[in-house]
């Protein structure tokens, strides 16, 4: 081999070495991929990009350094409210709940007041008040939602507003995945049904309950007494 040649191999093997150790990786390839297409996009794309990812880490700041540490200090203001509530200290609780449930809005603490607010103005006899706070709640939480619901239909029961009661005992029955909550509102149907003379309605709310729900034993007792009362009601028609 002449000196030529070697010369010649040794530059060829030292520039495939350099080629090597500068080879990027599978990370950087990528990286390399993503500049290459933000270059070939026009500045509306890339600032439309820089514009979203701005709302991603605004976003992730009000919730990490606001929401959160809100969402902490509200649940730990209520605790005396909470109280009052659980001891059906129902005029305390008028008195205080309004307003936490204002500065907290938006949080658990202010949705938690709100309804304890409406189910204390419901047990003082103001239906209408409670209406008022009741159809604020949006609880996530599927018992809470269904049950504040049903509260709603009780107000409107009890002002005589039937259909109304019963537009939200049927949809607090719709939406109930326990077995309880769903008879309890099945029972309250049928005893609105009863009130507006609806028989046939009552007793297919009251035969659902014996055909699903037949462990429910608190209601199951005396449900075959309100078949037969339904019965023979269709009976005279």
């Amino acid at each position: 081999m002449s000196n030529n040649e070697i010369v010649e191999n040794e530059e060829q093997a030292e520039y495939i070495e350099q080629e090597e150790s500068s080879s990027p990786s599978g990370v950087s390839l990528f990286v390399d991929k993503i500049k290459n297409w933000l270059n070939g996009q026009n500045k509306m794309a890339v600032y439309g990009i820089g514009g979203v990812i701005v709302l991603i880490l605004g976003y992730g700041g009000y919730k990490y350094f606001y929401q959160l540490p809100r969402e902490t200090e509200g649940l730990s203001a209520i605790y005396t409210i909470q109280n009052d509530f659980e001891n059906d200290s129902f005029k305390l609780v008028i008195k205080n709940a309004p307003k936490m449930a204002d500065k907290y809005s938006g949080t658990k603490a202010g949705e938690l007041c709100e309804y304890m607010a409406g189910i204390s103005y419901m047990y003082t006899g103001d239906y209408k008040k409670a209406l008022e706070w009741l159809e604020k709640v949006d609880f996530d939480d599927e018992v809470m939602s269904v049950m504040a619901t049903g509260n709603i239909g009780d107000c409107y029961v009890e002002l005589k507003d039937l259909d109304n009661g019963l537009k939200y005992y049927l949809k607090a029955i719709s939406n109930a995945k326990a077995d309880y909550t769903a008879v309890h509102y099945l029972m309250k149907s049928a005893k609105v049904y009863e009130k507006k003379n609806e028989w046939e309605k009552a007793l297919e709310q009251y035969e659902t309950i014996k055909s699903k729900y037949p462990e429910e034993e608190s209601y199951t007792t005396d449900l075959g007494k309100y078949i037969e009362r339904a019965k023979a009601k269709l009976d005279k028609y």
